[in-house]
């Protein structure tokens, strides 16, 4: 059978699957996207062959048919968006070729048979965990920033998903910053560890988007892949084969030095200060003394300095300690509380920063590697 849909409606199944098709590829049948129709239902599927993603919209039969083809995408999306979205279009297949018909014309495109299209894997018969879309969302985007960007470094591209008896951890480092999301209202005690690629998460967060925010996602952990289940979309991936570092020996127990300061005043002290800090290093010195906090920077090469001075809370004796301004701007812009807390150990060791307070059911805890000046 044929179908009818507004264009606004396969459109937005066309882009949730879109970033996921290359736009080069050794496989070139993953260069496009598949249709696929079952009644009232059109699935929609692009994959690069390491994550498969998968959409359902509603459409209209028609008589003939089913639509059932493999086509490049980027063309048929450019003519959706030329149509107003309650625009009512009418797809039929005549062997593998697409045809669009509206009130204003005709259109084709050449196909390619839909065998030739990777199968999308079959969902695990096991206990998934439950991941409501706010939750899902924190995890994605309070941790993927810490994960290395460089694929040399294959275990740290990765969010850890580390299931405990009474908690989840959800971790991310890139060897610089680390942090550690830990959440007490998701559990699956006995769940294998995870190593998720950032892409894939980032992928199923933005096919998400425009659904309603009550929904939820269903983890099911599986040997060698994450399958995440949803009425509207499901994505499945392959994992990181890497061991991943031990996260927990890093994390300093109980370190000394402890500053409470105000996050949205400590972040406007690093924006000022940042824009005079030397292009080639960038790091920012911080002197605690007293209940004061003196952060200075300079660019000799440039003839560029500055200094300011903040009131804060601090436990301990005088203490400096010096960062990359950046990785600090990057830390406190996903760090969602109206003060922190800098427990610091020693110049050379690493430093937790926390948010005060901490959200109910949730830790959140950053490791930031200063610099030895």
């Amino acid at each position: 059978m044929a179908f009818q849909v507004r264009a606004e409606v396969l459109r937005e199944g066309i882009a949730r699957v879109l970033p996921l098709v290359p736009s080069r590829s050794l496989y070139p049948i993953t260069q496009n996207i598949l249709l696929h129709q079952q009644g009232e239902s059109l699935e929609v599927r692009g994959t690069d062959l390491e994550i498969s993603l998968r959409t359902w919209v509603l459409v209209l039969p028609e008589e003939g048919d089913a639509v059932r083809l493999a086509l490049p995408p980027k063309v048929l999306l450019d003519l959706l968006k030329g149509f107003s979205g309650d625009e009512v279009l009418t797809f039929r297949q005549q062997e593998y070729t697409l045809q669009v018909s509206s009130r204003y014309g005709h259109y084709e495109f050449s196909g390619i048979a839909p065998e030739e299209f990777p199968l999308f894997p079959a969902r695990p018969e096991k206990e998934g965990v439950r991941f409501p879309f706010s939750r899902f969302i924190q995890v994605v985007e309070q941790t993927a920033f810490a994960a290395s960007k460089e694929d040399s470094r294959l275990a740290l591209t990765g969010i850890y998903f580390d299931f405990e008896e009474t908690e989840t951890n959800f971790v991310a480092t890139d060897a610089h910053t680390m942090v550690r999301l830990t959440l007490n209202d998701l559990r699956l005690p006995g769940a294998p560890k995870l190593l998720i690629p950032v892409k894939a998460l980032g992928a199923l967060q933005q096919a998400i988007k425009g659904l309603p925010e009550s929904d939820e996602l269903i983890l099911y952990p599986a040997e060698g892949q994450a399958f995440f289940h949803h009425p509207v979309v499901e994505m499945v991936c392959r994992l990181i084969d890497a061991r991943y570092p031990d996260y927990k020996a890093v994390i300093p127990a109980a370190p000394p030095y402890v500053a409470r300061l105000s996050t949205e005043a400590f972040q406007r002290t690093l924006r000022r200060l940042s824009v005079l800090a030397s292009k080639k290093m960038g790091f920012i010195r911080l002197e605690f003394v007293g209940n004061t906090l003196t952060a200075r920077v300079e660019d000799p090469e440039g003839g560029l300095r500055g200094e300011e001075h903040l009131p804060c809370e601090y436990e301990g004796p005088d203490f400096q300690i010096a960062f990359r301004s950046s990785i600090l701007e990057g830390v406190l812009e996903h760090l969602h509380a109206p003060n922190l807390l800098l427990r610091m150990e020693a110049p050379g060791r690493a430093a937790r920063i926390e948010p005060e307070p901490q959200s109910p059911h949730e830790e959140v805890l950053f490791l930031v590697m200063p610099i030895m000046l």
